[in-house]
């Protein structure tokens, strides 16, 4: 089976996967080097895409979401429950 993963080639030849790998490395590899852009912009743009664990981690840890408003349990459920009951009534 083919499994294709984002990396980055650094000046040294030493290569660094961009994303985490969920698959053993083990076998032979196919390499395509893609064109490489002189503007660094787009390389920040390329490790800053959707769903990029750096900026999982940077809202993790950045104090809007450590003061961010916590929810009541009892009242969530509570609201479930109501249009749960809602939907089955009708």
């Amino acid at each position: 089976m083919l499994k294709t993963i984002h990396v980055e080639i650094d000046p040294t030849g030493h290569i660094q996967a961009l994303e985490p790998i969920m698959f053993k490395l083990e076998g032979k590899a196919l390499l395509t080097l893609l064109e490489s852009d002189a503007n660094e912009e787009s390389d920040a743009t390329l490790t800053e895409t959707k769903g990029s664990v750096s900026r999982t981690l940077r809202l993790l840890a950045s104090p809007r979401f450590q003061h961010r408003p916590r929810a009541n349990l009892e009242e969530v459920q509570r609201r479930i429950f109501a249009i749960r009951d809602e939907w089955n009534n009708d």
